[in-house]
Parts: C-alpha cells; structure tokens; sequence
C-alpha cells in the first residue's frame, strides 16, 4: 500500500500551486480566486523508485457564500483520516490566520504526522516566520511553491521513510476520461463504482471543475478513471477558470485510452452532445457512449431514444451503454463494452490482411475519376493505433472524391470490426522514380 501525503490548508496558501510543482504538471487549476479547488485531487508522485498517492484537499475555510463549504470542510476531514503524513500549508504573505490555529487544533487531535510548510517566503513582509511556532509544530519547512525555492527539500521529507517500489505498472492501467456536459451525472457515476462519495457530489451543475484521477477494479481489472469539469457552451463559458476547464477535458481525451461520453437520458442529444462528440471524435481516441438516468424514463421513452440513437449518422460504429448511477445498474454492460473497445484501440493489423480488404473494397466500388489521370491506389498499412490510422500509398490519390474516402472509411471500419474505434485515412502520392 503506498504512502499517502494530503495538503492541507484554508483556501488561498498555495496547496494546488505546491501540488503542481511537485508532479511537475499543471494538473490542479490555480488561480486567485478563494476557494477555487472544490474537490480532492490525487496524483502518484514517483522519486527515486519509490511511490506516494499525493492528495490535494479543497480549502478547509471558505466564504460564506460558498454553497460547498460543509462538503468540502468533509472531504478535507477525510483526507486526514486516510493519510499517513499530512503537509499543514501556511501562508507568510498573509501571515498567521484564525482559521490557521483552528486547523492546527484539529490536526494535532488527529494523531497524524503533521509538518508545517510556510510557503511564499519570497514575499517580503514585516514580519518572519517567526509567528508561525505558536501553532505548535517541531517539524516544519519554509519553501515558495511560485519561485521553487525548497521543492526539492519538501519531495526528500515526503519520501523519506518510503521504500522502494516491488513493481511499477501504472503505465500498464487503461486510462478512461468520463466526459459530458455539466449535471449530467459524470461524479455519481464515479462514485458508484468506487462505492463511496469521493467526488463532491451536487444538484448544482458544474460542480466538479476541475479533472479527479481515481483508479478502480472491476471484475479483477484495473482503470485510472478521469472524471472530468463538465463542458458547457462556450458563450456560457466566462470565467477563465472555467475555460481553462474545458481546455483540461480535452486534454485528458488526448491523454486517456478511452472516452467514455455520458449522455442524460432526460434531457438527450442536445446541439451542445452533438459538439462534444465531433470534439472527441477529431481527437481521435477510442469511445463508448454512455447514457445515464435511464431509471427516469418510460419504456416508450427508451425505446424512443435508441431510435434517435439510431439515425444519428455521427455515432455509427460506437456502443451504447444505457446505465442508471442512482441505482447502480448497467455497469457490466458497460464494462464489457470497455473491455471490448480498449482491445479494439491497441489491435495491430497485418498489412497482408489490409491489402485483401483494399482489394475487395475496390472490386466491390470502383474509384470514380474526373480528367486526364485516374487515382490508383497501388497499397495499404497501418500507421497508428487510438486512433488507427490507415495509410494508402499510388498515384494522384489528391484526385479522389470525397464520397470515395468516405466509402473506404466505412468500409474498412465494418471489415476489421472495429466497435468504439476512430479510423483516420492518410494518402501519399508514390514518388516518379524518372523524375
């Protein structure tokens, strides 16, 4: 079991900003603005072959008007009570805060291994940090998350009775980002199959804005899960913070093996799903298409949806999974479409194999052509796989149609059985060796 290291702190002290310096990625969203991570991140912090679940708590004070604050002061109580060495953040710009001492009351009760980190010590001020000693603390250290003065000598505390890793295989571990627009039941669905509420769990939508990595096992297989902000549309996307969140939803496309896209059955295949799947589908990964809230619909109404499912020409070759978060069901289902998807993204593909498809294909339509020279496609091989990409080789291939490429797309996804996959057609003229 790896050791795990919670940051802790009111809001504002520098926890996600020392948290991104420590994994060396922008992976929390930092900003000014007070109370700003509302949830628990967890990232794997690696050192040396040794390993720590690092787990950035949201502030345990915010304002008043922060509809979130009891939940969030909850969750940040359970980080205490899962971790093994808790790094209590201060901060030397503002100096020491009422809110300070009564966290440091609570983390002594605790019982935990505690250690003082006064951050932003570049700032100069009237006073040192001297104040600090009356919270009580022996073992404390003074860095600038924002100048990285001290990182080094914070990584060497956290991992100083840590012992080697027997075995790294988290490279190995699917990843899966969950997306779809906000509300509509990303973090339930999450915490279903982890069994408890890690995510912070709400009515209000948008709650999550930022992305949470959280690995499960189902069935004895693991996955890292990426349960990303929900994407609203942009004219409704205003604050920065918010846009910075759907910029890391579609990087966590871009980094996951799988999407899986989550759909609300009572409010369904809207303009704003129609865009998120034409987004998904240029990048290119591997998709399963879930649809959540089934539990609050009709047999006609179900029924009614996989007929517009259907007809939607922009989903042809994904699976649908048709799953209720509430009451926990259709998660086999969607599993075994999981499973059957990821060994579809990572299948290599003999050329031998493709040429016999690009032969029938061609006997089966041949190539349309306009003017003097007529497209030849001479051969075929893969090259790329999430999304898979087909590279065909001849001559003036620039000159085919449209509907042609389409047809061999259609084609060649149907022959190779590629449920949940993306196909991505390349074409290269072969060079005149008389030129």
């Amino acid at each position: 079991m790896n050791k795990t290291v919670a940051l802790v702190g009111r809001t504002n002290v520098g926890k996600s900003s020392i948290f991104n310096k420590l994994i060396k990625a922008k992976s929390s969203i930092v900003s000014s603005q007070e109370g700003l991570t509302r949830d628990m991140k967890t990232a794997e912090l690696k050192y040396n072959n040794k390993t720590v679940q690092l787990v950035d708590t949201g502030g345990f004070y915010t304002s008043k008007d922060d509809n979130f604050e009891d939940l969030i002061l909850i969750k940040a109580h359970e980080a205490i009570g899962t971790s093994d060495l808790i790094l209590f953040i201060v901060d030397k710009k503002f100096g020491l805060s009422p809110f300070d001492k009564q966290l440091a009351n609570i983390l002594r009760k605790s019982g935990k291994e505690v250690t003082l980190v006064i951050n932003k010590i570049d700032v100069k001020t009237t006073e040192g940090t001297e104040v600090f000693h009356e919270l009580g603390f022996d073992t404390k250290l003074e860095i600038s998350a924002e100048h990285n003065l001290n990182i080094d000598k914070l990584k060497q505390l956290i991992f100083d009775d840590v012992p080697d890793d027997e075995e790294l295989s988290e490279k190995q571990i699917p990843k899966i980002s969950v997306i779809g627009k906000p509300n509509v039941g990303k973090s339930s669905t999450v915490n279903a199959l982890l069994d408890q509420d890690k995510m912070i769990v709400s009515d209000i939508a948008g709650t999550t804005i930022d992305s949470v990595d959280v690995k499960i096992n189902y069935r004895s297989k693991e996955y890292l899960l990426i349960d990303t902000a929900g994407i609203r549309r942009k004219n409704k996307t205003i604050e920065k913070e918010e846009k910075f969140s759907v910029i890391k939803s579609l990087d966590s496309i871009e980094k996951s093996d799988l999407t899986l896209l989550m759909l609300d059955a009572t409010n369904f295949l809207l303009e704003q799903d129609m865009k998120l799947i034409e987004r998904t589908k240029d990048i290119g990964r591997s998709m399963v298409v879930v649809v959540n809230k089934i539990d609050l619909m009709t047999k006609a109404e179900l029924k009614e949806m996989q007929e517009k499912i259907n007809d939607e020409s922009l989903l042809a070759g994904f699976p649908f999974a048709l799953i209720s978060a509430t009451e926990r069901k259709g998660f086999r289902t969607l599993f075994d479409y999981v499973y059957r998807v990821l060994g579809n993204s990572k299948m290599k593909i003999s050329t031998n194999k493709l040429n016999k498809i690009l032969a029938s294909a061609k006997a089966s339509k041949s190539i349309p052509y306009k003017g003097k020279f007529r497209p030849k496609i001479r051969y075929v091989h893969q090259g790329g796989r999430n999304p898979h990409v087909l590279t065909f080789h001849g001559n003036s291939l620039e000159k085919l149609e449209g509907s042609y490429v389409r047809f061999l797309g259609n084609y060649f996804h149907k022959k190779l059985n590629l449920l949940g996959t993306n196909l991505k057609l390349k074409f290269i003229n072969s060079k005149n060796p008389y030129k």
